[in-house]
């Protein structure tokens, strides 16, 4: 018997990708079950995976969009911000409940695709649970730190750095955070070779992490007017260093195998550097239509059984380079907003959404 997962796949699998999301907001897949404290990230990539497919609205019935919406919001913890699921949750407003860094990023913007109104965002609580979760060296922690458990930690890394950044952006206030110490934060983790590390005093960079840095630096270089990472001499190196990860697909570090999140890390960093004609828009659709699995979904390589993080961060990858609007193998993608990592209309959608809350407040 032959096994079905050796068999290349050449062709996108648009039906199966659908009904592979449409499977894990029913029920994740067994590897996918001990992340259920997270659950909420879980639940953007299927539903944002859905939405760059187009099939959002078309397969989920308002019913199922409406108990996803409420089910969202019984995540936002009373001091702001919102929580990763509601695995060990308690409703009383103290320190054994707090909000999450990379959840309230991935709730907001699942709401956002939902087209949930935002009313209900306790805007001044986020602003503060943001400022509590900073340390002094412009690091983030994913949630408040105290006496016992101060904020810096093995998890304040460019990864929280980027998710404060992004919601601080999506609000249009960055009173939470302290700019300038983010700012060079990030700064101390470019390494030699011109990518970024997770924290400074590692002296290797990664894909994932140079995307985070690349995508917060030209949030706050907005707010400091000073140039973006594609107007400045300085990212040069990171540039290079970004493209040469491509072997096909990306790695996400020198030595390593492709992996098809950093077709959309790499291929990431390098849009926002604004030279995304140097991505082989080819070899690197090729890498990642060879890791869907048959019946839906993508596997971190090929033959690899799928995953919702790999499968949508492929998708994310595809969008990035081939969306509708130059679109030359009918893919069907939405485009992607490179910097938040959603659609862009979207992205669209929730700064007006965010003006008019503000403009009614």
């Amino acid at each position: 018997m032959t096994d079905f997962t050796s068999v290349q796949q050449n062709t996108f699998k648009r039906n199966g990708h659908i009904n592979y999301f449409l499977r894990c907001l029913k029920a994740l897949p067994t590897a996918a079950q001990g992340s259920d404290s997270n659950r909420i990230t879980a639940a953007f990539f299927c539903i944002s995976g859905l939405d760059l497919l187009g099939a959002l609205f078309e397969k989920t019935s308002a019913e199922q969009r409406n108990g996803w919406i409420d089910w969202i919001w019984s995540l936002q913890a009373p001091t702001g911000g919102f929580r990763g699921s509601n695995f060990m949750t308690t409703h009383q407003n103290d320190d054994t409940s707090p909000a999450h860094i990379p959840s309230t990023y991935t709730a907001l913007l699942t709401l956002s695709i939902l087209r949930a109104p935002l009313d209900r965002l306790n805007i001044p609580g986020l602003i503060n649970f943001l400022r509590s979760c900073q340390a002094k060296d412009g690091s983030f922690s994913p949630t408040p730190g105290d006496e016992v458990y101060p904020n810096e930690g093995f998890q304040s890394d460019v990864r929280m750095v980027y998710c404060a950044t992004v919601v601080s952006d999506i609000i249009r206030d960055f009173s939470g955070i302290d700019v300038e110490s983010t700012k060079q934060f990030i700064l101390n983790c470019q390494t030699w070779e011109g990518g970024f590390a997770s924290r400074p005093g590692i002296i290797e960079a990664q894909g994932g992490t140079t995307y985070c840095s690349l995508a917060t630096l030209s949030i706050l270089n907005k707010q400091t007017g000073i140039p973006l990472p594609n107007e400045s001499h300085q990212f040069q190196d990171t540039l290079r260093w970004s493209i040469s990860r491509q072997m096909g697909g990306f790695q996400g570090r020198p030595g390593k195998l492709e992996d098809v999140c950093y077709s959309l890390w790499c291929g990431g960093a390098i849009s926002i550097l604004g030279h995304s004609e140097l991505i082989n828009r080819q070899a690197d659709r090729s890498f990642l239509l060879s890791a869907q699995f048959p019946i839906g979904g993508f596997g971190k390589e090929p033959e690899d059984y799928p995953d919702p993080f790999h499968s949508y961060l492929a998708l994310a990858a595809l969008s990035l380079t081939h969306s509708q609007e130059e679109d030359d193998v009918g893919l069907g993608l939405k485009r992607l907003h490179a910097v938040w990592n959603v659609g862009q209309d979207t992205a669209d959608w929730l700064k007006s959404e965010i003006s008019r809350i503000k403009a009614n407040s």
